[in-house]
């Protein structure tokens, strides 16, 4: 064979390979030319995902900002009642005691209206847990100064007077259950301190998870940087 008859026997042999094969060589070259143009396709989706990530980090850090700030508040704004309400309701060793009509007058001046700030004008603000114990303390509260307003009533005011025309038999049960509110009020302080334990605990278990959101959304940030 000479070299020209081999030249043109190898230039059929690749014209019938390109021929028989040409749709899967034009298959592989748009598989690559589609790999090369995908890359900054794929690079732009990883950044998006990143920057929805510290977006929403972003987001549940500042939730949890305003929801201590917010809990904070309530904590300081508690607190001396609370403390007041055990010193006039139980002796050191905690047992219930008596309150006088003067301190149930006080303490329903304390009391009253204490968080309608945060129970009444922000209800339903907030996850469903804490508003439940939300609503559970407004009650306590609400029961708690009504007893203490029967608690000192009889004492404050007086059976006839120009506001007041009582029969005997009326200002008797007024009495009676101004006596049976001042034993009582030690109950209605336990039943708010219970109510306010459960509310910090319900608030606590929401910080708690948003730390743990905040920190799974820190470890796929550094792992996609």
């Amino acid at each position: 064979m000479t070299c020209s008859q081999a030249s043109h026997c190898i230039l059929t042999t690749v014209g019938c390979f390109i021929y028989d094969f040409q749709t899967l060589l034009t298959g592989m070259a748009a598989i690559s030319v589609a790999i090369v143009a995908g890359v900054p396709v794929w690079r732009q989706l990883k950044d998006t995902n990143l920057q929805t990530r510290i977006s929403h980090r972003e987001t549940l850090a500042t939730l949890m900002r305003d929801a201590l700030a917010r809990f904070g508040k309530v904590a300081g704004v508690m607190r001396e009642p609370l403390s007041m309400a055990d010193r006039l309701t139980f002796y050191p060793d905690g047992e219930p005691m008596e309150i006088e009509a003067e301190g149930a007058h006080h303490l329903e001046q304390s009391f009253h209206s204490v968080l309608d700030w945060y129970l009444v004008i922000l209800a339903d603000t907030e996850h469903a847990d804490i508003e439940v114990r939300k609503v559970d303390l407004k009650s306590a509260i609400e029961k708690l100064v009504s007893t203490l307003s029967d608690a000192h009533w009889a004492d404050h005011n007086f059976q006839q007077d120009e506001d007041h025309n009582f029969t005997d038999e009326e200002w008797g049960n007024i009495e009676a259950r101004c006596a049976a509110a001042k034993i009582e009020a030690s109950a209605r302080v336990s039943e708010v301190s219970k109510a306010y334990r459960a509310l910090i605990d319900a608030q606590q278990s929401w910080v708690r998870s948003l730390r743990v959101q905040i920190a799974k959304l820190d470890r796929q940030i550094v792992a996609a940087e």
